[in-house]
């Protein structure tokens, strides 16, 4: 059976939205603007049932008010980006909240939330980035490009070794910044923006323009 897309299961939704399917606590877990992926922090709301709401974000909180419409809930507060005071249509499916709205340029704005029981500890986010990664993809200016066999470690004690099968490209330091999701590759004072997207981790340097896919080994 084909996958449907995020688009389409919110467009299908045939039943009034219900307060009880929203209210809980949502992890953002990817973003999408025209169909593109978006960098974006750390971002959690909690949806109150007495009709509030509270966003947790890296750069800051805010809290503001909801209303629900036949499929769509309202959120109403100080948000500078505007996803958290905006109309978005919505839809529960199992442990999902997917949004659906413009920008204020009118570009598409898909958004993809998980169910989650609290918000994770620093620590835990830095638990997750430590490990073996796969680099299976890498996007220059957009481009898509495929990588064979290149592998990045990152150990407890920060140091990090990327390899493929000719042996070690590059060694050394590295520093994760577990509250604003970034990482800085000392050897040449890199910064780059790190996220989750579902059990892949995603790297980017906005300076130069790359993104790296990976997928965890092991």
């Amino acid at each position: 059976m084909k996958k449907l897309s995020l688009a389409l299961l919110i467009l299908v939704a045939c039943q009034p939205l219900q307060k009880e399917e929203l209210v809980g606590l949502w992890e953002l877990e990817s973003a999408l603007r025209d169909k593109m992926m978006v960098s974006d922090e750390a971002t959690y709301l909690q949806i109150d049932p007495h009709g509030s709401y509270a966003v947790s974000r890296t750069t800051g909180d805010m809290s503001g008010v909801y209303q629900l419409g036949e499929s769509k809930i309202h959120f109403q507060g100080a948000d500078a980006k505007g996803w958290f005071n905006s109309d978005w249509k919505a839809k529960r499916v199992k442990d999902h909240l997917l949004l659906a709205g413009r920008d204020e340029i009118n570009r598409r704005i898909e958004l993809k939330f998980v169910l989650v029981d609290q918000i994770p500890t620093f620590d835990e986010f830095e638990k997750r980035v430590i490990g073996k990664w796969e680099m299976f993809l890498m996007m220059k200016e957009g481009v898509p490009q495929k990588m064979l066999e290149t592998f990045m470690t990152i150990d407890e004690a920060g140091n990090y070794i990327i390899s493929d099968k000719e042996g070690i490209m590059d060694q050394g330091k590295s520093a994760i910044n577990t509250r604003h999701h970034k990482v800085i590759f000392e050897r040449d004072d890199t910064l780059w923006d790190v996220w989750f997207w579902g059990r892949e981790l995603r790297l980017q340097n906005k300076e130069m323009d790359v993104q790296y896919h990976l997928k965890r080994v092991g």
